[in-house]
């Protein structure tokens, strides 16, 4: 049997981080893409193009696992429409582009992955950032490293399961 990354994806407005990690749970990768951009759609265009060109390359630099599979964390609905517009933009990109390079991908609510791997659904951002530096040690630069960690966790979990309660 071939062996299997697993791609986490947190998005938000400003950035999206990835965090590859193999069968093993040991993390291969992590990665950001972001803007410091004011304007959304200049942003969106600058880190969406980076992403783009490195989704390729990582792709085919990490074919040696014989499988990809990634998750993205869903977009959730945010009082201020534009700010979830931008999320579920920004969330839709990156589906797209990794069905487009035929990474299987699917989505996970917050709540979800987060009951399934901390323990707790509504589990804090400390909460999370505790449980990941339990697992992998002092190694996020950034919480939303330790987020995209734990979701692609959760999607090696629903694969070795093979629940799939997404489309993946």
């Amino acid at each position: 049997m071939d062996k299997v990354a697993y791609l986490g994806v947190d998005c938000s407005s400003k950035a999206i981080h990835g965090v590859w990690i193999d069968e093993d749970d040991n993390i291969i990768l992590q990665k950001k893409w972001g803007s410091k951009n004011k304007d959304f759609l200049t942003r969106f265009s600058e880190f969406g193009e980076d992403f783009w060109k490195d989704i390729s390359t990582i792709n085919y630099t990490l074919n040696s696992y014989g499988g990809l599979i990634a998750c993205v964390e869903a977009p959730i609905f945010i009082q201020n429409p534009k700010a979830t517009i931008s999320i579920a933009s920004v969330a839709g990109l990156v589906w797209f582009l990794c069905r487009h390079y035929k990474i299987k991908c699917g989505y996970v609510d917050n709540t979800k992955w987060k009951k399934d791997i901390i323990g707790k659904g509504n589990a804090s951002k400390k909460e999370i950032k505790e449980y990941a530096i339990d697992k992998w040690g002092e190694i996020f630069p950034e919480q939303d490293f330790a987020d995209a960690a734990c979701i692609a966790l959760w999607a090696k979990q629903e694969d070795m399961n093979e629940s799939r309660t997404v489309n993946i």
